[in-house]
């Protein structure tokens, strides 16, 4: 919708630059389906604002927005907080916390900095990415999503691809 918070915000920024407004056109696109979205570009660049517009453009506007910064979590902290976990799946695990996926089910999960990612997540977001199912660590229940994902790096993602560090077939579902 063209009155979301960001499409104003990022209205006032464009002004008349021609290049940002085939940016703006693109995002008015991506906003209108529902297949995932990876966003390239360098750090400070606005990838998490072209994120946010293309959620809030969308038909999921009205439901949660949920960004996690893949670069500061390590393999275990980022499944527990993706994943979520069931009480008892780990010491200090004292109840159970849904993860980012379900948190934005029928909404918008964005991946800021996916190039950050381990062999191991790569694994276990390719095949949510596949299968759109997951389980909370510690549990046995398989959930499904039907978040969409947006997700975003400053990272040479096909050089990593070349040097077998990111996974090529998450790169081509992303």
């Amino acid at each position: 919708e063209d009155s979301a918070p960001s499409v104003q915000r990022f209205r006032e920024m464009i002004g008349r630059d021609e290049k940002m407004l085939i940016v703006f056109e693109w995002i008015r696109t991506a906003a209108k389906s529902d297949i995932a979205v990876l966003i390239l570009g360098p750090t400070g660049s606005g990838k998490e604002v072209v994120a946010r517009m293309i959620h809030e453009m969308s038909r999921r506007s009205d439901a949660k927005f949920q960004a996690v910064n893949c670069a500061a979590l390590p393999d275990t902290l980022f499944e527990s907080e993706i994943f979520g976990y069931e009480k008892g799946a780990f010491t200090g695990a004292a109840s159970r916390k849904p993860g980012r996926f379900e948190l934005a089910d029928g909404g918008t999960l964005f991946l800021d900095e996916i190039g950050d990612i381990t062999p191991l997540v790569q694994v276990k977001l390719l095949r949510l990415l596949q299968e759109r199912e997951y389980e909370r660590l510690g549990g046995t229940q398989t959930l499904k999503t039907t978040a969409r994902f947006v997700a975003a790096t400053h990272q040479p993602l096909e050089d990593m691809i070349k040097k077998g560090t990111f996974r090529e077939d998450l790169f081509y579902r992303l």
